[in-house]
């Protein structure tokens, strides 16, 4: 209990603090700060209770660190006063922030440990457990009050908490306050009848004068939490006051861990993928890129185009075939035609330019004679040249292999740099000029580029799409990206398109829900995925069904059962949703509704359905024909500990943590294992018992 001195300490004040909460009622009022601390240890003060002077109503209380805020008259006197210390009286003066010193009063501390002891015996608040049902905690115990220990002039408040100890975080459940006749016939006339002004008021209970039995007074709520598997233990906080002061209180840890068998359900979902028409992308009208190559002969120094040549005519009518398709496709239209003349580095550079220049308008003339005006009307014509480099010949051959002779062209370039009038004579005289290079590689340098673009109403194909895709993704439509994954067989790889589908468009919904279908099925779920579409509680029933599948079992899977409960609530019981919906139900305590399914499914789950639905005898007897593995093990010993069966327990709670060391951590937040997990522990620290045992 030591672990949790400070955690009570802090509770505790934090439940004096709505006691007595009211304001000044005349004058204008301020915010006073302050610290009320302990004279000569100078301690900080935590539960000193803070009244005004001048209406004699209290109107706060000190925390943990003995700081206050409190709204009073600006011409106030604040009371400040503790069961443990000499009451001060401090003038506000119109100071926002002030600092007492209280000095200590043994003799009333005496006298308060005494009634509290004699009380501590009449008033005690058995173990209790916390179970788990969903994201929710629940609480539910029954409190016997002796009827000597309460008067007609006292109030009872009985405050239950629940204390993350993962998170370091204390949350509130609802208090039960029990107000003796007169007292609250009092507190009404000290409050002008006015209910409100007291905050407990809504959760009070009064209690009949001369009855002669104890009274029983029900504990009963529930705590939503994040994590269900974290450490919680319940702490119950206890005081009594009468006009003037507190007489008593106390604090009790009643539970430690949770009570949550089904941590350990089996199942298994399937994602699924988005099929509905209209949420599918669909393809846009795209700018497409022709482009191509010629291989038109020119006669030595001549720039006329003769078709007769080679392959001009088959070149020039390969060309003219594509301008035809272009033209029959009324979802097609040409944006811009260009050819691109190169020739080759020998000779005069200028008369190179000039050749290669006339060549190209020669040759637009004779393509554009065939290409009809319609077509040609609004796009974009040009031709352009140039001329290729020595450094070009010199590159082609390397990579022929041809390396000795690369390195001596090189060694002319370097030598003459970019002069042709020079470079060109000393290039002829090398011995192997007309063999190797004017034979060879120089015609590979004469070429006729062309580049056709179009406005295109047609999806890319796939082969285009992978193009695409591997030159750069940042330029892909969500088409083309719907497009690749769906044709994408391996697992990772799809994984990764449509990862990055969403890093180029994040509001593409179909790559989302498919993400999240694909993580499903790889046991590797996440809500996160699609959380940004169902932000607007108002749309997100407009989603597609398999969508809101996706995120209903992603929700489950990452012990968001409350939220998966409702999402499945809405879908229909279709054999694609059945098994989500029952798991779901399972998950959230309706166990009724379900526990023959989910046992069918494995003996391990049945075993812990009747844990779950209490059916403790049953449970064991199941449990015994479970196997040796470690979950089943430990599953062994939380059945046999609910029968009292707490030796056998102990052997497979033992067996359990040998198999797997990783159980000993769920044991520590187990409500069904705490006890037994530290009668183990004490055990083997004396030796008592061997490493494992077999049953």
């Amino acid at each position: 209990m030591h672990k949790y001195r400070a955690i009570v300490v802090t509770a505790v004040s934090a439940l004096l603090m709505p006691l007595f909460f009211a304001l000044s009622a005349d004058g204008r009022h301020i915010n006073v700060r302050g610290r009320v601390l302990s004279q000569g240890s100078r301690e900080p003060l935590d539960g000193v209770a803070i009244r005004s002077a001048s209406t004699g109503k209290l109107i706060g209380s000190t925390n943990i660190e003995g700081r206050f805020t409190v709204s009073v008259d600006e011409n106030d006197d604040l009371i400040f006063s503790s069961v443990n210390v000499e009451s001060l009286t401090e003038p506000v003066r119109g100071r926002l922030s002030v600092e007492v010193s209280l000095m200590p009063k043994p003799q009333q501390l005496e006298e308060l440990l005494v009634v509290a002891k004699g009380m501590d015996n009449a008033f005690i608040i058995d173990n209790a457990e916390l179970d788990v049902k969903g994201n929710y905690i629940h609480l539910k115990k029954h409190v016997r009050i002796p009827h000597k220990f309460f008067s007609s002039q006292k109030r009872m408040i009985i405050q239950p908490t629940i204390y993350d100890v993962t998170l370091r975080k204390l949350s509130y459940l609802k208090p039960v306050v029990f107000d003796g006749g007169r007292y609250a016939i009092t507190q009404r006339r000290m409050h002008d009848f006015n209910d409100s002004i007291d905050p407990l008021v809504i959760f009070r209970e009064i209690k009949t004068t001369g009855r002669r039995t104890d009274d029983m007074v029900t504990i009963a709520d529930s705590l939503y939490v994040e994590n269900t598997n974290h450490d919680f233990i319940c702490l119950v906080m206890s005081s009594m006051e009468d006009y003037n002061r507190i007489v008593f209180t106390d604090t009790a840890m009643i539970a430690r861990g949770t009570v949550n068998p089904l941590r350990f359900l089996r199942y298994k979902l399937n994602g699924v993928r988005v099929a509905d028409d209209r949420y599918l992308p669909q393809p846009d009208i795209e700018l497409r890129d022709t482009k191509g190559n010629m291989n038109l002969v020119f006669e030595v120094n001549k720039t006329t185009l003769n078709l007769g040549m080679g392959r001009n005519r088959a070149e020039i009518d390969a060309l003219l075939d594509q301008f035809r398709a272009i033209d029959a496709n009324p979802d097609m239209m040409l944006k811009s035609f260009s050819i691109t003349g190169t020739a080759s580095p020998e000779g005069s550079h200028e008369k190179n330019m000039k050749l290669a220049g006339g060549r190209m308008r020669s040759a637009m003339d004779v393509i554009l004679q065939s290409v009809p005006e319609n077509l040609r009307r609004n796009a974009e014509i040009t031709t352009n040249a140039n001329v290729a480099s020595w450094q070009d010949v010199a590159n082609l051959l390397r990579a022929d292999n041809h390396t000795d002779e690369a390195k001596e062209i090189e060694a002319i370039i370097s030598k003459y740099g970019n002069n042709s009038s020079a470079l060109t004579p000393r290039m002829k005289r090398l011995p192997y000029y007309k063999s190797l290079l004017a034979e060879n590689y120089l015609p590979r340098l004469r070429r006729v580029h062309y580049q056709i673009v179009t406005s295109q109403y047609r999806p890319l194909n796939d082969r285009e799409i992978r193009q695409l895709y591997e030159s750069d993704y940042r330029n892909m439509t969500k088409y083309h990206f719907w497009r690749l994954y769906s044709v994408t067989a391996d697992s990772s790889q799809c994984e990764t398109i449509m990862r990055r589908a969403l890093e180029v468009h994040p509001d593409f919904l179909v790559a989302a829900s498919d993400l999240s279908g694909l993580l499903i099925d790889q046991d590797k779920a996440d809500h996160t995925i699609l959380e940004p579409f169902f932000a607007d509680k108002e749309t997100w029933r407009k989603l597609p069904e398999e969508t809101r599948y996706n995120m209903a079992a992603s929700c489950l899977r990452n012990d968001r059962y409350s939220r998966a409960d409702s999402l499945f609530f809405d879908l229909p019981d279709t054999p694609e949703y059945h098994k989500g919906k029952v798991y779901s139900a399972a998950l959230n305590g309706r166990y009724q509704e379900v526990v023959q399914e989910v046992s069918e499914d494995s003996p391990i789950n049945e075993v812990l359905l009747l844990l779950a639905l209490k059916d403790n005898e049953q449970a064991w007897e199941s449990a015994k024909e479970l196997g040796d593995s470690a979950i089943e093990q430990y599953i062994k010993a939380t059945a046999a500990n609910r029968v009292d069966e707490y030796s056998i327990a102990l052997v497979y709670l033992e067996n359990a943590l040998h198999l797997d060391p990783s159980l000993r951590d769920v044991a520590r937040v187990d409500g069904d294992m705490t006890e037994l997990l530290e009668d183990l522990e004490g055990e083997n620290e004396t030796g008592d018992t061997d490493q494992s045992t077999d049953i």
